[in-house]
């Protein structure tokens, strides 16, 4: 059983991995990466970690939206329970989530905000294709420590 337990943790996490690596708005940034480093906005060391912070927050909001999309409605807590990702963290990404749109609260659950996706995960990530603005709102907080 607990190799079950493992093959579906392995599952899971390549479903993200994929889910992350294909969106769009990863590729967007990767090939605005260039611009920016070569114009001397950014060094190639700040931009080689914005670049790790993206891919890392793009498969910890993939695992979270996932888990939504499977479980229903759920709170940060349960969230990072679910997903292994530390409740901070957590509530970071729906924090970026709620301001884009993408999560909306869903009442409540043992006296905490649970969110709910306002799309199923594909049409979410087809809307993407056509604005990165939660690449924008994550970066600008990761730069600029907006909260």
């Amino acid at each position: 059983m607990a190799e079950m337990g493992e093959a579906e943790e392995l599952r899971r996490k390549l479903r993200v991995a994929i889910d992350a690596f294909r969106d769009e708005r990863i590729r967007w940034f990767v090939g605005k990466s260039r611009d920016l480093v070569d114009s001397g906005l950014i060094s190639l060391d700040k931009m080689d970690e914005l670049v790790r912070y993206l891919l890392r927050d793009e498969m910890e909001r993939h695992a979270i939206m996932r888990e939504i999309e499977e479980s229903g409605p759920l709170t940060a807590s349960e969230l990072a329970e679910k997903t292994g990702i530390s409740l901070e963290r957590v509530e970071e990404h729906v924090r970026v989530l709620c301001v884009v749109g993408e999560l909306l609260p869903a009442g409540e659950k043992g006296g905490s905000v649970a969110y709910a996706l306002k799309a199923p995960v594909e049409e979410i990530m087809s809307e993407r294709r056509i604005c990165p603005c939660e690449t924008v709102v994550a970066l600008l907080n990761r730069v600029l420590g907006l909260w």
